[in-house]
């Protein structure tokens, strides 16, 4: 049984636990496998629906909030991974990736497992544990290849679908611009500076975004912001003028006004909730 947080190189892997309801990680993945005891799940405040051997993939910079049942104890575990670690590795028609990186609409991959196949990705995340934990040599590369069979097992049950009418020029802008503006949302909020980063035209960046996203390339750079505010929010002491800096706002009520719109709620409300 996994009973502790065992890292090696950015992989790493815990166990649920009661005490722990709220999670946010903002530089890695996370699969969440909740084969029982789970009764709710969000997404960026947004309700998933849960079922035994449910497994879910999440962002990274998600906010992930979960309740469980009094009886029996929740099983599951959520397996974190670096978030650079799709661009570093040939995954080709890899459904899952494609689905976080280029659809707009928030969706999540979630997939249902049976009981047979949620016994083998659990297998797995235990190996990975297990050689996490060893000293034994080359266990980096073995951590590695039995997380690319966790993935692939995983992605073979994944039943959405990202904009297939794309091009692949296209997807490769799009995944350029998302990574360029999770870097540097926090200072730069203008489309136009990101088409300059690519030496695109800001038009021609925001067509390309609408295409294969659905949502405008404004609209990816407030999605940033709101994640990271919204984690600041709830996660640090920082008050709402450090947070507002942070974010690269020039004025608290600047913060507060685009808050409020994303949200309908003011910071300090939504800092009481």
């Amino acid at each position: 049984m996994i009973r502790e947080i065992i890292k090696n190189q950015g992989i790493c892997v815990h166990r649920l636990d009661r005490r722990n309801r709220k999670f946010n990680d903002q530089d890695h993945f996370q699969i969440l496998w909740m084969a029982d005891g789970v009764t709710d799940l969000k997404v960026n405040h947004e309700p998933i629906k849960v079922y035994p051997n449910t497994i879910a993939l999440i962002a990274p910079g998600s906010l992930l909030a979960m309740n469980y049942t009094c009886h029996p104890a929740p099983r599951g575990w959520i397996l974190s991974f670096p978030g650079d670690y799709f661009l570093e590795r040939p995954f080709g028609n890899f459904k899952m990736k494609d689905l976080i990186i280029y659809n707009g609409d928030g969706k999540v991959p979630v997939m249902v497992l049976s009981p047979k196949i949620g016994h083998r990705v659990n297998a797995l995340a235990e190996m990975i544990a297990e050689l996490n934990a060893s000293q034994i040599p080359n266990r980096e590369d073995a951590v590695a290849s039995l997380l690319n069979t966790l993935l692939i097992y995983c992605d073979s049950k994944c039943n959405v679908e990202v904009n297939a009418s794309s091009n692949s020029r296209e997807l490769n802008i799009v995944g350029k611009y998302k990574q360029l503006v999770a870097g540097h949302f926090h200072e730069k909020h203008q489309v136009g500076d990101y088409a300059g980063m690519m030496y695109l035209s800001p038009k021609y960046l925001n067509q390309v975004v609408k295409r294969v996203m659905g949502v405008s390339a404004k609209s990816v750079i407030q999605e940033q912001l709101l994640i990271r505010a919204c984690r600041d929010l709830k996660f640090s002491g920082e008050s709402i003028k450090e947070i507002a800096a942070n974010l690269g706002f020039s004025e608290p009520e600047h913060f507060s006004h685009f808050f409020k719109k994303a949200t309908g709620k003011s910071p300090t409300y939504y800092r009481q909730l």
